[in-house]
């Protein structure tokens, strides 16, 4: 048994209480090197998975320090000790108690989360529509339903360049899995414009397999409790044309359920970049980056990678409308007029 550092606390695994700052009482946890290499969460207040996507599972704890800030006074850095989760080798960080509800968010990416930030959309279009506005050919796209509502972990179809370098439309699984000793992995959706050229959790698919994802539209649910949900489409929001979230690919080789089966399969998300006026009337700070002229589609596909970063912008407002807001987690206007087209 060794004692805890903060209070006193004799424990044989981790301390129960987080420290504190030493200058204005701010809460701070505790990072640090384990067995096999990791950086690990030494109280369970913390969020890791954000540190993981950004600083890759080798992240030295000093560079991690660097990043966190107590927002009560505004010190940065790091102060040593010897908490007993990790045998005494551990340092204690420094973090803000910048808590907005998402579970995830962490002051190294800012207010990322994995479970609230654009993690629902509509693909309601045809097949036909689809082919035209990517110019697929028939034989290079599967047959797609209309899908009134896509969820993490859904399969929904996505543009992408065959190995022959011709477009292909195929359904892949929405999220790129992150592996949680102990729980199932976590489908992370998104990915930051401010660390996709940086973090090993993303580079490579940025650089080498980038994808264009069809939606007809998309929600992002307000602060509120319970939380109003709002659909976002462009213009004419009746007609809920086409665009493509900017998306990147890989394939995956693992369980996607705890303790499940190591399988494999073809995984996608896409990237978000800070909000235009539009999604700021509903108090978020991010959007997804959108795409919806030809030209776009093929600087995405097969331009470099700086061409391709070029893209990552605010989608014009003007051109968007908020076409369904409520409880409703489904675009069932956007379903309907699909219905209405098909008729006609």
């Amino acid at each position: 048994m060794r004692s805890c550092s903060h209070r006193g606390h004799r424990t044989a695994s981790r301390c129960p209480c987080p420290a504190h700052c030493k200058t204005c009482g701010g809460v701070i946890y505790g990072f640090g090197p384990v067995a096999d290499g990791a950086v690990a969460a030494q109280f369970c207040q913390c969020a890791i998975a954000p540190l993981i996507i950004r600083f890759g599972t080798e992240a030295d704890p000093e560079r991690v320090a660097a990043v966190m800030r107590c927002s009560q006074c505004g010190y940065r850095g790091v102060r040593l000790n010897e908490p007993s989760g990790a045998g005494g080798d551990m340092k204690t960080i420094y973090e803000p108690r910048r808590w907005t509800g998402k579970q995830d968010w962490h002051p190294a990416l800012g207010a990322f989360s994995v479970d609230t930030m654009c993690n629902l959309y509509s693909q309601t279009r045809s097949r036909e529509a689809v082919r035209g506005l990517f110019r697929l050919s028939d034989n290079r796209c599967e047959e797609i339903n209309s899908q009134p509502s896509i969820f993490p972990k859904s399969v929904a179809p996505v543009v992408r360049l065959a190995t022959d370098g011709e477009c292909e439309l195929v359904p892949l699984m929405w999220g790129f899995p992150l592996i949680r000793k102990g729980y199932a992995p976590k489908p992370v959706t998104n990915v930051r414009d401010d660390t996709v050229l940086t973090s090993p959790f993303w580079r490579p698919s940025f650089e080498s397999r980038r994808c264009l994802v069809p939606a007809s539209s998309y929600c992002e649910p307000d602060e509120k409790s319970p939380a109003g949900w709002h659909w976002f489409a462009l213009t004419p929001p009746e007609e809920r044309p086409l665009f493509a979230f900017a998306g990147i690919w890989k394939r995956y080789a693992g369980p996607v359920k705890k303790d499940g089966p190591s399988i494999e399969i073809d995984v996608f998300a896409f990237m978000t970049t800070k909000p235009n006026a539009l999604t700021s009337t509903i108090m978020h700070d991010r959007m997804p980056v959108l795409l919806s002229e030809p030209q776009e589609f093929d600087t995405w596909l097969n331009g470099s990678p700086d061409a391709a970063y070029g893209l990552v912008r605010p989608y014009d407002a003007a051109r968007m409308r908020i076409v369904q807001s409520g409880s409703e987690k489904a675009d069932r206007l956007g379903e309907l007029s699909t219905e209405a087209g098909r008729k006609l």
